[in-house]
Order: C-alpha cells, then structure tokens, then sequence
C-alpha cells in the first residue's frame, strides 16, 4: 500500500507542477484548484504528520469553493503550503527527484500567491 501511495503522491505532484509551472503567470481555474486539492487531500490521507497541510488545503479549497473567496486568505494559505512543501524537500526521506519536485512546488505557490 505505501508503494500506491508514494506513485499517487509523485503523479498528483508532477500534475500539480504541470498546472503551475513557474507559478506567475499560471491560470488555474477555482475548478480545477479545487480538483487538484481533492486530489491531494485524497493522496494525503492516512499519511502521519501531514495533518496541517491537510487542514490548509482543506481551508483553501473551502476558499475556492466560495462565491466570494478571499483573495488575503487564499494568498497565506499559499504561502504557508510553500512553506510546508520546502521543509519537506529537505527532510532525508525526500529523494533526489522529488526534493527538486518539491522545491519547485514550492517556487511556485509563492510565485502564484502574488497573483492574489
């Protein structure tokens, strides 16, 4: 099951780096944010130590999801997941490839976040 879990992990983290690219200039629809945070909510549950990364994209989804979301909101929760996914790339269980994933994951929510 771990193994699943690690393959879903590094697909919705390559997808998710495919939707942002460098972060800037990306356009990702309310929609698809919120597919994208099912997805990782999906892929995160059940793993121990991630429960508030799981709270933040739940409280960001929860944002997406509203008629008027708030853009000061939308930009910490980004924030502090950049925040979250750059310790994550440096602790001795992230690979190679997915630390320089990760690190661009991060690159990239804060680069998104200056859009809000």
């Amino acid at each position: 099951m771990e193994g699943t879990q690690t393959s879903l992990e590094n697909r919705m983290l390559a997808d998710t780096l495919g939707a942002f690219g460098e972060g800037s200039a990306a356009i990702v629809s309310p929609e698809r944010g919120t597919l994208m945070l099912e997805g990782w909510l999906n892929a995160l549950r059940g793993d121990v130590g991630t429960e508030r990364i799981q709270a933040e994209l739940t409280a960001l989804r929860d944002q997406l999801k509203m008629d008027t979301p708030d853009p000061e909101s939308i930009r910490h929760l980004l924030l502090s997941l950049a925040s979250h996914t750059s310790a994550i790339a440096q602790e001795p269980s992230a690979t190679g490839a997915t630390s320089s994933q990760l690190v661009q994951l991060a690159s990239a929510l804060r680069n998104f976040s200056s859009q809000f």
